[in-house]
């Protein structure tokens, strides 16, 4: 009778167990689908981060090579104009501001307007302001 008694507390006991082991298992399965869900949340959050920068990426290099299309272009008829105009006068300006000839000088000596005399003494007194500090 002792015997069926321990048998039977065995039993129980071993029943206790399943079921914990049923109930651990149940947690940890659960505990498992939210991390995943959490993981393909996070994915799909970092894929659209990844095109929001990729569209952005892809908008600056548009604009840049519009920006530089443009400067091309500016640079070019620059150029053009330097040779139509003969940029022999503006060297002779450089020249006569070394001189120390003044804006008006220049205008009335190498064919300038008034703007571009004025322009090149700034950009000649900048120059002799920069190489100061240099």
């Amino acid at each position: 009778m002792e015997s069926q008694w321990l048998f039977n507390l065995l039993l129980i006991l071993q029943f206790v167990m399943l079921i914990a082991l049923a109930v651990w298992a149940m947690r940890l399965s659960k505990r498992i689908k939210q991390m995943k869900a959490q993981h393909q949340d996070e994915s799909v959050n970092q894929k659209k981060q990844v095109q929001v920068l990729a569209s952005g990426s892809i908008g600056m290099g548009r604009r840049l090579v519009a920006i530089e299309k443009k400067l091309n272009m500016a640079v070019e008829r620059q150029s053009e104009l330097l040779s139509k105009e003969g940029s022999v006068s503006y060297n002779r300006a450089m020249e006569l501001l070394e001189m120390g000839a003044t804006v008006d000088d220049l205008v009335s000596k190498c064919g300038l307007i008034r703007a571009e005399a004025e322009l090149i003494s700034l950009l000649k007194k900048e120059s002799r302001h920069n190489s100061d500090y240099h």
